[in-house]
């Protein structure tokens, strides 16, 4: 599995902020591309 410190920084602000849309928004990202990094960082 490769990732790199932009998606797991994604994955803390979607569980302080409480939202993966809000996130999103923080870094800049479409709620698909942040979508798709985290489900990413499941698999």
């Amino acid at each position: 599995m490769q990732f790199d410190l932009t998606d797991l920084r994604l994955f803390v602000l979607a569980a302080d902020e409480g939202s993966l849309t809000r996130a999103a928004e923080r870094q800049h990202l479409s709620l698909a591309a942040a979508s798709a990094r985290i489900k990413a960082l499941e698999a």
